[in-house]
């Protein structure tokens, strides 16, 4: 497969036809179809398969398009990272980071970067494991900062412990459940979780296996950290949240932790990259930084 080959691959797949494709790549639409016949003919293999929405990648294509959005990626970083070690304040770095990172590291860790890269693009993004870890797989975020995944998901990706925080079970101010004393008080609670299922919000299940009380099942799931609060101070229901950004959070949302009894385990907040693929000189830099702020939290 020729490195053309790998570039119409991936537009084709971002922008879902080859119309799409050819327009972002300047190119006419025969000529990607020709390029993308070579690939397949190459490989042996469907790549894309026709359907009414345009083109979808086949079963066999999905893992095709793995290694080409990684090599695309890496061939991505190569010319950025001469031009930077020549000096050149070029490129970018694409950030994942969970709320907690978005609040309180990322604002002035950039701060810091940017007394040495000005004028490096830094592309920030949200998000939690295991949603999060495909980008950083395939090379589409440089670094991730959030929630440390489960073992068994972080292969081929390098963790770097930073902080941990206390974990609170919250609701509203003027909830009945704000004077439950224990986690056997809020077992008919109306529970929301954050993120999916086995992500970091799923943790509220186990502490009450742990005590001997039949776990709840949370009725609502919301992706988003601020959404799930704005349910919580108006529906008076519960989650799980860290102590870290509580404290921030409390500041604009009538919600307060509940006094349970029973100990959650702390949530660990990680730096992680892809195992075996270094940073460009800016994307390192900027890692560092984070490092920084993190080591200089309380």
């Amino acid at each position: 497969m020729k490195p053309q080959h790998i570039q119409v691959i991936v537009a084709i797949a971002e922008h879902g036809s080859l119309r799409g494709a050819a327009t972002a790549l300047g190119k006419s639409q025969p000529a990607l179809t020709q390029v993308l016949r070579q690939a397949e003919d190459d490989l042996g293999v469907a790549i894309f398969a026709r359907t009414s929405r345009g083109v979808e990648p086949t079963e066999i294509g999905e893992r095709i398009l793995l290694r080409a959005r990684t090599i695309s990626s890496e061939i991505a970083r190569l010319d950025q990272e001469v031009a930077q070690l020549r000096g050149a304040q070029t490129g970018s770095v694409h950030v994942c980071v969970s709320p907690l990172a978005a609040l309180l590291i990322m604002p002035r860790a950039l701060t810091l970067f940017r007394k040495s890269f000005p004028k490096i693009d830094v592309h920030l993004s949200s998000g939690l494991f295991p949603g999060a870890l495909k980008p950083l797989r395939e090379g589409r975020s440089d670094i991730l900062v959030g929630p440390t995944p489960p073992a068994g998901m972080v292969r081929e990706i390098a963790v770097e412990p930073l902080i941990d925080t206390p974990i609170h079970v919250v609701t509203s101010v003027d909830s009945p459940f704000l004077k439950a004393g224990s986690l056997g008080d809020l077992v008919e609670a109306r529970w929301i979780m954050i993120g999916s299922p086995g992500g970091p919000g799923d943790i509220f299940r186990q502490p009450f296996i742990d005590n001997g009380f039949t776990p709840p099942h949370a009725t609502t799931t919301s992706e988003s950290y601020f959404g799930a609060l704005a349910l919580v101070e108006h529906l008076g229901a519960v989650c799980t949240f860290p102590a870290r950004l509580l404290e921030e959070v409390q500041k604009n949302a009538r919600i307060a932790p509940i006094p349970i009894r029973e100990r959650i385990e702390p949530l660990k907040i990680a730096l992680m990259t892809r195992a075996g693929h270094p940073l460009t000189p800016a994307a390192d830099a900027l890692a560092n930084c984070i490092r920084r702020r993190a080591a200089s939290m309380p």
